[in-house]
C-alpha cells in the first residue's frame, strides 16, 4: 500500500509578511474542510506557530470552524519562536503549548503531539521526561519529532528505552524527489524503530512546480509574489537549499522528460507520484501536502492518487538527486 495523504494546515490564516493568506475566515476553512471530507482526507497537520509569522491563528480557525466536530484529526507541534534562545521543549513549554492548542480547537487530546524542532537550550532527558508527563495526563496518543537528525532522534530513543518513557511513533521531516538524504540514515532508523515517515515539502516548497526555474529563464519574477521564494514572506532555508544552479537543472530535465511523457504530465504529478509509488515510503508512512485554493487541492489530490509512473520516467527521476545534489545549497533542512 502506498503512503496516504495527510492536508497541511499552515496555509490556513494569514500574516502581513506570510505566503499564507486565502482561508483565513472560518467561513473559508469550512470550505476547506468540506473539500478534504469530500476527498476522505480526514487529518490535518498543524502547528503553534502557524500560519508563519502568526502563530495560533491556524488552530484558532480550525476550532471556529469546528474541524474537530466535525470529524478531522488534528496533529499539532509545539510553540517555538523561530531563532530565539528561549526554551520551547522545557515542562513548561510543552505543557503551555498543548494546553493551548487543545483550547483553541476544542479537543481534549490531540492524536499527535510534535516537538517541531530540537531545542537546543533544554537537554533531551528533560523534554523527554516533560512528553511522557503530558502523556500520562492524557494529553496526546501519539508522540512525533520533526527535524531531528538521526543522530539527535537516535539519542533521544535511547532516552526513552532507559528510562520507560514514551517514545516517538511518527517522524516528520523534508522528503521529496530532489532532498533524499533521508534515505541514508534517518528512514532505516524509522523502519528499525517502526515509526511513521510524515514527509512535508513533497514538492519542496512549490519548487517542483517549476515556477522558481520559469521565473528565473524568462526574468519575470511576478509569479514568486508573496511566496517562499521572493521578497518579505520568503524563507530562507528553501531559498538556500533549492534556489541554486544544479537544482535548477535538475527541474529542466524533469520538465523535458514530463513533456516527452505519453502521456505528458506536469513537474507536480511526477513528483508526487514518485513519492507515492516509486520512493523509500510505504504503507503507514504519509505525504503532508498543502495547496492555495480550492481547486488546487482536488487537483493535487487527484494527481497524487494516480498510479505508478512509466519506467522512462522514474529512471530519470531517480537521476535528480545525484544531479541537485552536485550543487547543494547551505540551507537548514535535516
Amino acid at each position: 500500500m502506498p503512503p496516504h495523504l495527510v492536508f497541511g494546515a499552515g496555509g490556513i490564516g494569514s500574516a502581513e509578511n506570510s505566503f499564507t493568506y486565502r482561508w483565513d475566515t472560518p467561513e473559508k476553512v469550512s470550505e476547506v474542510l468540506a473539500v478534504l471530507k469530500k476527498l476522505d482526507i480526514l487529518e490535518l497537520d498543524s502547528a503553534a506557530i502557524y500560519p508563519p509569522g502568526n502563530p495560533w491563528n491556524t488552530e484558532t480557525l480550525l476550532g471556529q470552524a469546528g474541524a474537530a466536530e466535525k470529524g478531522f484529526i488534528i496533529d499539532s507541534k509545539v510553540f517555538v519562536e523561530w531563532g530565539s534562545p528561549k526554551p520551547s521543549l522545557d515542562e513548561a513549554g510543552i505543557s503551555s503549548s498543548a494546553a493551548r492548542t487543545l483550547e483553541l480547537i476544542g479537543a481534549d487530546k490531540l492524536r499527535t503531539l510534535y516537538a517541531h524542532m530540537p531545542d537546543q537550550t533544554t537537554p533531551l532527558e528533560e523534554t523527554a521526561l516533560a512528553f511522557h508527563k503530558q502523556f500520562v495526563a492524557g494529553k496526546f496518543d501519539r508522540l512525533g519529532l520533526s527535524n531531528y537528525t538521526a543522530d539527535q532522534l537516535s539519542q533521544y530513543l535511547s532516552i526513552c528505552e532507559a528510562n520507560n518513557y514514551i517514545k516517538p511513533t511518527v517522524y516528520e521531516g523534508c522528503y521529496n524527489v530532489l532532498t533524499r538524504q533521508p534515505e541514508e540514515a534517518l528512514i532505516p532508523l524509522l523502519r528499525k524503530h517502526n515509526i511513521a515517515y510524515y514527509v512535508y515539502s513533497p514538492l519542496a516548497g512549490g519548487f517542483l512546480t517549476g515556477k522558481v526555474t520559469h521565473a528565473i529563464d524568462t526574468g519575470d519574477a511576478s509569479a514568486l509574489k508573496r511566496t517562499r521564494w521572493r521578497g518579505e514572506s520568503a524563507m530562507q532555508f528553501y531559498v538556500d537549499d533549492f534556489d541554486t544552479p544544479a537544482m535548477h537543472d535538475a527541474i529542466r530535465r524533469l520538465r523535458a522528460a514530463c513533456e516527452a511523457a505519453s502521456p505528458p504530465v506536469t513537474l507536480q504529478e511526477a513528483a508526487m507520484r514518485w513519492l507515492m509509488h516509486h520512493s523509500a515510503l510505504r504503507d503507514g508512512d504519509a505525504i503532508v501536502f498543502g495547496a492555495n485554493s480550492l481547486e488546487q487541492i482536488e487537483r493535487n489530490v487527484e494527481e497524487a492518487r494516480r498510479g505508478p509512473l512509466s519506467a522512462e520516467l522514474v529512471k530519470v527521476l531517480d537521476g535528480l538527486f545525484a544531479v541537485a545534489r552536485a550543487g547543494a545549497g547551505q540551507g537548514k533542512l535535516p
